[in-house]
């Protein structure tokens, strides 16, 4: 476990890494919607899409999810290199 914590986040099941402000916006929604259930104001309808967005927007591979972060990770470190003797 412990390689798979450090100061910048998580790893996820697919190799990438998930930061903080991830578990956090998605810990915070939770929360707003546990208090939404027992009051309910359109304040906290609001704070849970607000926060679903900030987790969507700072998460591995945004809208294509973690699987596309992965394989352009993955592709990326297939890519040959072009040095200065090769151009």
């Amino acid at each position: 476990m412990a390689g798979r914590v450090d100061r910048r986040g998580m790893v996820g099941p697919y190799g990438v890494r998930y930061s903080w402000v991830y578990w956090a916006a998605s810990a915070a929604a939770f929360g707003l919607l546990i208090v939404d259930f027992f009051d309910d104001s359109a304040l906290w309808n609001v704070g849970v899409v607000v926060l679903v967005i900030i987790a969507i927007a700072v998460r591995p591979g945004r809208i294509r999810g973690p699987r596309a972060a992965a394989a352009a990770a993955a592709a990326e470190e297939r890519a040959p290199r072009v040095t200065q003797r090769d151009a």
